[in-house]
């Protein structure tokens, strides 16, 4: 048979208001000057950026480890937004369309 504790104690048998923050990465929290706040934020994020670039380099496009399906795909759509553009290209060269249409059908093409 389990013993049962009721919620409460359970919970008591942890003591959550003697944590010591003080070891924490960047101390109790916002301390010092702003100077020093502000160069927390930038190391952060210079390292967020090395990892993002490292992730980026390995499974990026042209990626060590990127499935090579996945470039050819990405150039068969290029190609079709290519040929397209081309089809509106000659469309505005013989009048069918202005160059704003022509400028629009693009914008939409190519998002």
């Amino acid at each position: 048979m389990l013993y049962e504790i009721p919620m409460i104690q359970f919970f008591s048998l942890f003591n959550f208001s003697e944590i010591d923050w003080s070891y924490w990465p960047f101390g109790e929290g916002f301390t010092g000057s702003w100077i020093l706040t502000l160069t927390k934020f930038i190391f952060v994020g210079v390292i967020l950026a090395v990892i993002l670039g490292f992730l980026r380099l390995l499974f990026g496009p042209k990626g060590f480890f990127r499935d090579e399906e996945m470039d050819r795909e990405a150039e068969e759509e290029r190609q079709k937004v290519r040929e397209a553009v081309d089809v509106l290209r000659q469309r505005l060269v013989n009048g069918e369309i202005t160059e704003e249409e022509f400028e629009h059908k693009k914008w939409i093409l190519e998002k």
